[in-house]
């Protein structure tokens, strides 16, 4: 539910839309969702076939053209292996913030590392220009 409005499908066209549309669907959503976290949970666990890993893992790459002229290379992956990353990411965030707060700002710390970028800044200008750092 927390992929943003309009986000792309994959290479088989399936957008986390068509996913959020399934799981609120009242006649089968549940279902759904109970096949879709035994799938998560199956990809975790490295039960991934051999021979299907390459294509579920992969995207579609795509050159888009920077104001610069210069190319910026954009994979767009399999909306199934985005939200099995979700997955992840989220699980290993909720166990992870205590284990490096306060040492690092970038795990489970909303705008964590743009308040230590700010913070430096402010270290930075408040510095006497003889000072040395």
């Amino acid at each position: 539910m927390s992929f943003p409005a309009g986000s792309a499908g994959g290479p088989d066209g399936l957008r986390p839309q068509h996913i959020r549309d399934m799981l609120l669907c009242r006649e089968g959503g549940s279902e759904l969702l109970s096949a879709l976290t035994v799938f998560v949970n199956m990809v975790l666990a490295g039960s991934c076939p051999k021979n299907v890993a390459p294509v579920f893992f992969g995207g579609r790459l795509l050159a888009l053209n920077k104001k610069s002229g210069d190319i910026r290379p954009i994979v767009v992956g399999f909306s199934l292996r985005r939200v099995v990353s979700k997955c992840a990411t989220s699980f290993g965030t909720i166990h992870l913030t205590g284990f490096f707060h306060p040492h690092q700002l970038g795990v489970g710390i909303p705008n964590g590392c743009e308040a230590a970028i700010h913070s430096a800044r402010r270290y930075l200008e408040a510095m006497p220009p003889d000072h040395m750092w």
